[in-house]
């Protein structure tokens, strides 16, 4: 009996990997522009031999891929892409979703895959900023696709003079208010000089967008807004710091005014497994810091002078929320 119930077990591992076939199969096609050079029927030759590469690995690639469905082959042998691969997993696409695919698979789960080393010699890794701010900018901005309305419907509400964006990446929340409240003063704030820039010039001279710290910019601002959108950054700083960052946040609003956080909360209501496993890579790092409890966030809102006013759920598979909290005193 426990040899079945052993062999059982190893089925199931096996069934459940499957859906990474599909992922793997996904990212190499999106990494490398295959379901862009397969959208017209063609050989496995041609396109070998047209894009310089090796013949017998892009065979097998194809045989996962007819498998998995992302493609399929024609009565005269040839293979063409699934429409929706090329419209979701191609780089050229204006919809392509595949920076998430090179982020999970050359981010996330290499960090992943490094856990039984890195809890046997109790060191952590170092998160190499520079190397991931281009992937992580632009996984943001499918972020900002489900975000952007809930923050304009925010902005509609509150009707604020002068907005900061924290960590803007190249500027997506920044352009969408500006398209539609141009009369609003709009700053943003980026560590990332390339990120900046693009973000610089994306956004043109109506918007200053300062390349550096936010910390120290902060600290420095000697002006008051009425709003601060502060996104996809509570993982940079320790616990013990996000107060003090709350603090920060509230010496440059003016009264009543209000801050956007958007974060992955852990203990939430909504996508605790994703949540659980990107606290995990959090974790792994030296420089990178655990997801915040929805209780956290209040409590160091409330020590900041701050109450939590909303509390939405923007993407619920990945447990990523959007916290409004209004400055009380």
């Amino acid at each position: 009996m426990s040899e079945i119930k052993r062999m059982l077990q190893a089925r199931n591992w096996m069934k459940s990997n499957e859906n990474f076939l599909t992922t793997w199969h996904a990212h190499v096609g999106y990494k490398l522009n295959l379901f862009e050079h397969f959208t017209e029927s063609k050989t496995v030759q041609e396109v070998a031999e047209k894009y310089d590469l090796d013949e017998t690995l892009l065979e097998r690639w194809i045989e996962v891929g007819l498998e998995v469905g992302h493609l399929k082959k024609k009565i005269s042998g040839k293979i063409k892409s699934k429409k929706k691969m090329v419209k979701y997993a191609s780089a050229n696409s204006d919809e392509s979703v595949g920076i998430l695919l090179r982020e999970m698979m050359e981010l996330h789960i290499p960090t992943l895959l490094e856990y039984p080393n890195l809890i046997e010699s109790k060191k952590r890794i170092t998160y190499l900023e520079d190397k991931f701010a281009d992937v992580v900018a632009e996984t943001s901005t499918l972020l900002e696709k489900a975000a952007v309305t809930p923050i304009l419907k925010r902005i509609k509400q509150n009707n604020p003079a002068s907005i900061i964006d924290l960590g803007c990446g190249y500027g997506g929340y920044l352009k969408s208010i500006q398209s539609n409240f141009p009369d609003i003063q709009l700053q943003g704030v980026e560590l990332n000089k390339d990120v900046a820039r693009m973000a610089s010039s994306r956004l043109g001279d109506q918007v200053d967008v300062y390349e550096g710290d936010l910390i120290d910019y902060i600290e420095k601002f000697s002006g008051k807004v009425d709003m601060v959108m502060a996104h996809n950054l509570l993982y940079y700083f320790p616990k013990e710091d996000r107060e003090n960052l709350f603090k920060n946040i509230a010496g440059v609003l003016n009264k009543k005014g209000t801050v956007t956080f958007i974060t992955p909360v852990m203990g939430a209501t909504h996508g605790q497994t994703f949540a659980t496993a990107f606290n995990s890579f959090m974790t792994a790092h030296e420089n990178l810091y655990p997801l915040p409890t929805m209780n956290e966030l209040k409590q160091d809102g409330k020590a900041a002078g701050f109450k939590v006013t909303s509390t939405k759920p923007l993407i619920r598979e990945g447990s990523w929320y959007l916290v409004t909290l209004k400055k009380v005193k």
